[in-house]
């Protein structure tokens, strides 16, 4: 088994794993792992319960929609995307529920998913599905309002490739939303003291990549992007803090995640947001949401 540590990329300022996982080695990993480790909460939780389906997933998507996708809705229409149907990118897109929640706020969506199981669901909600980005590339013929990577880049090996493959379908008012966790952060170092565990965030090898919100920014601005908005959300280290320890417990997790999302839904969305906009000023937050449009040449 490869022995990772996490280094600081010389180029642009973000932590990552070296060496960096090869691709059969991550092959591997999401071929025979990692659906193991969804299914027992070990990764992306609230994955787990929309692949489950039933009363869980009604209540994960509902959740959703009155916050990190209306969060996006809200922001991409503030920044004055006047077009009639605003065409959107959604890349790594899943099981296509955001997309198919953009569809019915009137938006065009085309997405680019590369597991094949996770696209034949996308498919049956009548999105437009790629799969691949350099598919997409080659075959679309007009630009995107916004493009989206809702938790991709902490996946890939080369994030600044990505973005530089995404940039040619984006015209200079586009929007790029980029989430992604948001580790290293000051709560997270707090609580792995006050725990005296090893950091818990580093998961080897699917996630390759960490930011948080300074490196995030400064790796968008390197690639000629300015920002136009951050957000923050609930700083789930909180609960490490108050006593109640998540890490290697699902159980305490899920009843977590439930006082998070009961929070969540009890204050308005504009307050909320202005709330998640301090935190995300000040680096707090368990994931960052990052708004950027393309920079004009001078």
């Amino acid at each position: 088994m490869t022995k990772y540590k996490v280094i600081v990329d010389s180029r642009y300022g973000y932590r990552r794993l070296e060496p960096l996982p090869t691709e059969d080695e991550l092959r591997h990993f999401y071929g025979d792992q990692y659906y193991n480790l969804l299914q027992t909460g070990n990764r992306v939780p609230e994955l787990r319960k929309l692949m489950q389906g039933g009363e869980e997933a009604r209540a994960e998507l509902e959740w959703l929609s009155q916050t990190l996708w209306k969060d996006v809705l809200d922001v991409l229409t503030e920044q004055g995307l006047k077009e009639t149907k605003p065409r959107l990118l959604d890349v790594g897109c899943g099981l296509g529920h955001f997309g198919q929640y953009m569809q019915l706020a009137g938006w065009e969506v085309v997405g680019v998913e590369t597991s094949r199981d996770a696209r034949e669901v996308a498919c049956s909600l009548g999105i437009a599905i790629f799969n691949s980005l350099e598919e997409c590339v080659q075959h679309v013929n007009h630009k995107f309002e916004a493009v989206t990577l809702l938790n991709v880049l902490e996946h890939v090996l080369e994030p600044a490739d990505i973005i530089q493959k995404i940039r040619p379908l984006m015209h200079d008012k586009s929007v790029l939303v980029v989430r992604v966790p948001n580790d290293f952060s000051s709560l997270q170092e707090f609580a792995r003291r006050k725990l005296q565990i090893e950091p818990w965030w580093i998961t080897t090898p699917d996630h390759v990549n960490y930011f948080n919100f300074e490196s995030l920014v400064h790796f968008l601005e390197q690639l000629d992007f300015q920002i136009v908005e951050t957000l923050s959300d609930f700083p789930m280290e909180l609960f490490l803090l108050f006593g109640e320890i998540y890490v290697g417990n699902p159980q305490v997790g899920s009843e977590c995640h439930r006082k998070r999302v009961a929070l969540e839904l009890s204050i308005p969305s504009e307050e909320r947001r202005k709330l998640y906009k301090c935190f995300a000023k000040h680096g707090i937050g368990r994931d960052c949401l990052v708004f950027a449009k393309p920079r004009l040449s001078d």
